[in-house]
C-alpha cells in the first residue's frame, strides 16, 4: 500500500523553540504515513498571502500559534464551536468552501483534565493571559463546569472580551478579570497561558499549595518554573508537553481522518518518546 503524503506546518512568530516538527516526525514513524511538517515564521502583514501560498503548495492544513490565532479565526469559513466561542483557532484545513478551523488546544485541555483525574466542576480557577491559549483554557474549564474562571491579564480589554464570550457559552460558570500582578487569588486551579517559562523567563505570580492543580501551556526541557514550583509544593500538575502533543494529534486527525482510537494511542506513545528525548520523566 502506498503511503499517504501529508504536508502541513506551523504559522507563528517566534517559532525557534517549537517542538511541533519533532512531534510530527514521531507521528510519521508511528503511523507509517509520510508527513512533512514545516514551521513558517510570518508577521501579520504577510499572513494572508502565506496561507494562500500554502494551499497552492498542496498543504493539507496548518497549525497556528502566537500571535495569529485570533487573526486566522477571522479568515475561517467553517469554525468549530470552541473556535467560535473563543474567537481563536489553532488547527486549519483547506476545505472545498474555504478554510475550516478546529480549536484543538481546547479539546486537548479537556482530555488532559479528564485523564489526570482532575475534577474542575464546582472549583474556582485562575488563568494567566488573555490570548488564544487563555481562551482555550477558559473554554475547557467552562465545559468542565468550573464554578468560576478569572483571567488575570495585562491586556484588560482582551481579557474582558474573553470573559464576555465565554460567559455566553457557559452561563453556569462565572467569568471575570483581574490584574495580572494581583498578590493572591482564592482558587484551586491555576493555568499559565502566557509565554513565561518558554519565550520569556519567570512564572506568573502565584504561590502554590497542596491540593491545587497547576496547568502550564508553555513547555521547556526539564519543565517550566511554574510546574516545578507547583510540584515541589505538593500541587498536581499538567505540563505543556502533554497539551502540545495532544493538540498535535487532534490536528493530525482533523487533516487525515485517522480513527480516534489510533489517535489516542499515538498521543500516548509520542508523549513518551518526546519525554525520553528531552530527558524528562513522567
Amino acid at each position: 500500500m502506498q503511503k499517504k503524503q501529508i504536508k502541513a506546518g506551523l504559522l507563528g512568530l517566534p517559532l525557534s523553540r517549537s517542538l511541533s516538527p519533532e512531534i510530527f516526525r514521531i507521528f510519521s514513524r508511528l503511523t507509517g504515513e509520510e508527513i512533512t511538517y514545516e514551521p513558517r515564521e510570518c508577521g501579520a502583514a504577510e499572513l494572508a498571502s502565506v496561507i494562500k501560498a500554502l494551499r497552492s503548495e498542496g498543504w493539507s492544513g496548518f497549525n497556528v500559534t502566537i500571535p495569529h490565532k485570533q487573526a486566522v479565526f477571522k479568515m475561517l469559513n467553517s469554525p468549530d464551536p470552541a473556535s467560535r466561542d473563543i474567537r481563536a483557532v489553532n488547527a486549519v484545513r483547506f476545505g472545498r468552501l474555504g478554510l475550516e478551523g478546529l480549536n484543538t488546544d481546547a479539546a486537548a485541555i479537556v482530555r488532559a483534565l479528564e485523564e489526570s483525574g482532575a475534577k474542575p466542576a464546582g472549583k474556582n480557577a485562575v488563568i494567566f493571559g488573555s490570548g488564544g491559549a487563555a481562551g482555550a483554557a477558559g473554554w475547557a474549564l467552562g465545559r468542565s463546569r468550573a464554578a468560576s474562571v478569572t483571567f488575570r491579564a495585562r491586556n484588560r480589554a482582551a481579557a474582558l472580551g474573553l470573559a464576555g464570550n465565554l460567559a455566553e457559552a457557559f452561563p453556569g460558570t462565572s467569568f471575570s478579570t483581574a490584574p495580572f500582578s494581583l498578590p493572591e487569588s482564592p482558587a484551586e486551579i491555576f493555568v499559565n497561558a502566557t509565554p513565561l517559562g518558554m519565550y520569556a523567563p519567570g512564572k506568573p505570580p502565584v504561590k502554590p499549595k497542596p491540593g491545587d492543580l497547576f496547568l502550564d501551556l508553555a513547555y521547556a526541557p526539564g519543565g517550566t518554573e511554574f510546574v516545578k514550583t507547583a510540584a515541589a509544593a505538593g500541587a498536581s500538575t499538567i505540563d505543556g508537553l502533554e497539551i502540545l502533543v495532544g493538540q498535535a494529534a487532534l490536528s493530525l486527525k482533523f487533516w487525515t481522518g485517522l480513527p480516534g482510537g489510533d489517535i489516542v494511542e499515538f498521543t500516548r506513545e509520542a508523549l513518551k518518546l518526546l519525554r525520553e528525548k528531552l530527558g524528562q520523566g513522567e
